[in-house]
């Protein structure tokens, strides 16, 4: 059947670019918003980056912390938000929002400008999201979110060399990569790949760039070797005990092997293969051996499949699309705006729904304010210690009281913890009785000291060592009883 499109098809795909390029911007810009607009704010570091910012004062004020601790990984990051703070007096929930919105767009615009059909990058996303991909990982606000956007951009511009200098825009990746994130280490997989892959002299300059990058990330923090060193060091403690999967955070546990969402990416290899029936070029294709890569690893540590191998793999569906959008716009260019604009539409209602309360969820949170009626006399005393047994109460607390004149036991992450302390908290997470295992803390609380812990709303905690506090909700403050008096 004759198409009923009229005109000349050249003109009128010059017309439809423009407004599939419109209506995808449109998307990256819409989807973060809509979801921050529902009340959503991240659980975890985003919004200790931003209550680090507003405070201003180092770790060691704010966290109890063993010794031989590097500096912050995350100064370059700190210093952005709290110039962002300075410059315009806004506080830790809009400094939270900023880095929502941003990061997030951040990652989704990756990749485009090496894209001639963007709307299969967002096709790619909306078939994640059918299959249960993390999606909400994309809303935490945090530095990874750089790292990968990074990551995306450099497998778009050695997939796809263009008239840009690759070698000085890949030395600028990996630095940005190094100083925001601070794993410097992570990006070597990079180069690995394109060696697996077969591309061996690509994987060498990769290489050396990667080299120069995190060489120039240390130099900036004006400390290179504790940089570089102490970077390695943190990953080795982090992961020296495994033993109660409670003490490691939530990306450096294991994947379950992405499910639904690995068979559909199955189902589109298979696809690939019976289309052009050469193997071979699957294993040749670096940006496809990372997905794989990313996922295999995945199994041990989730972050490589979150962060590494479903960005790649999404992008790989997105270069394997690609070709019959372009003969499609080619040949009938108002259809393609058609296909692009119910991608758009359907990707925007997906990725902003409030699906099983993911992100109104923290809206019914009980948190710890100092505006919360009688609650003076039990906040810890200036020098004093909050004891929680989890790193949530440290988040929530420390963003809702950036300045506050004591210090967690519990920080963002365990190992960072002294070793006395980090043996309780292990304790604590493997343990059916909580109660039973903090009895240490219990014990060396001072006066000035709390401990915060969630239990019944209709009964304190059973420690009776202690005199307890309702907060609301599920949320106990405890603290010593006050010595009689003489």
């Amino acid at each position: 059947m004759p198409s009923q499109e009229t005109g000349p098809q050249p003109l009128r795909a010059l017309r439809a670019e423009p407004v599939i390029w419109t209506l995808v911007a449109l998307t990256i810009l819409l989807v973060p918003l809509l979801i921050v607009a529902t009340g959503y704010l991240p659980l975890d570091d985003c919004l200790r980056h931003a209550a680090k910012a507003v405070d201003g004062r180092p770790w060691s004020q704010i966290l109890v912390l063993r010794e031989g601790l590097m500096r912050d990984p995350n100064a370059a990051w700190h210093a952005l938000l709290r110039a962002v703070h300075l410059a315009t007096g806004c506080g830790p929930e809009a400094l939270v929002v900023g880095s929502v919105v941003l990061l997030c767009g951040l990652v989704l615009a990756a990749p485009l400008a090496w894209m001639p059909a963007p709307e299969a990058w967002i096709g790619a996303w909306t078939l994640a999201l059918v299959a249960d991909a993390p999606w909400t990982r994309m809303l935490l606000g945090r530095p990874f979110l750089v790292n990968m956007a990074c990551l995306l951009a450099l497998m778009a511009l050695w997939s796809r060399p263009g008239p840009v200098r690759r070698n000085g825009v890949t030395v600028l990746l990996f630095t940005v990569a190094a100083l925001v994130h601070g794993s410097w280490y992570l990006p070597a997989v990079i180069p690995f790949a394109f060696l697996l892959a077969g591309r061996r002299r690509e994987a060498g300059v990769l290489a050396a760039c990667w080299a120069t990058g995190s060489v120039l990330a240390g130099i900036l923090t004006g400390h290179p070797v504790e940089f570089l060193l102490g970077e390695f060091r943190h990953m080795l403690h982090a992961l020296q005990d495994t033993s109660a999967t409670g003490v490691l955070v939530p990306e450096l546990r294991p994947s379950g092997g992405a499910g639904l969402l690995a068979l559909a990416f199955l189902g589109a290899v298979a696809f690939s293969l019976l289309r052009d029936r050469r193997p071979e070029r699957l294993l040749e294709d670096p940006l496809f051996v990372l997905a794989v890569l990313g996922w295999i690893l995945g199994l041990k540590f989730r972050r490589f499949w979150s962060d590494w191998g479903l960005p790649c793999a999404l992008l790989w569906l997105a270069f394997e699309a690609e070709p019959y959008l372009v003969r499609l716009g080619a040949r009938m260019p108002l259809r393609r705006l058609q296909v692009a604009a119910g991608i758009c539409l359907s990707f925007l209602l997906l990725a902003s729904s409030d699906l099983n309360a993911r992100w109104t969820a923290n809206l019914r949170k009980t948190c710890l304010t100092q505006d919360v009626p009688g609650i003076g006399p039990w906040l810890p005393a200036p020098g004093g210690t909050f004891y929680a047994p989890g790193m949530d109460f440290f988040f929530e607390t420390f963003f809702r009281n950036p300045g506050a004149p004591w210090r967690y036991q519990v920080g963002y992450e365990p190992s960072m913890m002294p070793p006395r302390d980090l043996e309780v908290f292990r304790r604590v997470c493997a343990s059916p009785s909580p109660a039973d295992a903090i009895e240490p803390w219990v014990r060396a609380m001072r006066p000035e000291d709390r401990l915060a812990l969630r239990g019944s709303p209709s009964a304190p905690p059973g420690i009776r060592e202690l005199e307890w506090f309702h907060v609301g909700g599920d949320l106990w403050i405890g603290r010593k009883p006050a010595a009689p008096p003489r």
